[in-house]
């Protein structure tokens, strides 16, 4: 796929970017949250230095991202022990097949 320019508007302030075409709707997906985040700090908390705002919306969205990571991080390992489970479960059937045919 091709690169596309895009420019998005984060806290005020607008940025050219260049992003392969199939991510361009995730780009924009992106800034989306950024900029309601961006509104809900200054609503809740009453700040108005951009700076500090972002600090926080980038503390809150990397937070979360952890923590999605490490569950999936759970359930993969989780998928992994039970497939390993599954594997030794044909391997015994194949053996049982094997053993009855004899």
């Amino acid at each position: 796929m091709s690169d596309v320019s895009v420019k998005v508007e984060i806290a005020g302030g607008l940025y050219p970017l260049k992003v392969k075409s199939e991510d361009e709707r995730n780009v924009k997906q992106a800034v989306e949250l950024i900029n309601r985040k961006i509104s809900e700090f200054e609503r809740t908390y009453g700040v108005k230095d951009k700076k500090d705002i972002l600090a926080m919306v980038a503390l809150q969205l990397v937070s979360e991202l952890q923590k999605e990571k490490q569950t999936a991080e759970k359930e993969l390992s989780t998928l992994k022990h039970v497939l390993a489970d599954v594997e030794q479960m044909l391997v015994k059937h194949q053996s049982d097949i094997k053993e009855t045919e004899e």
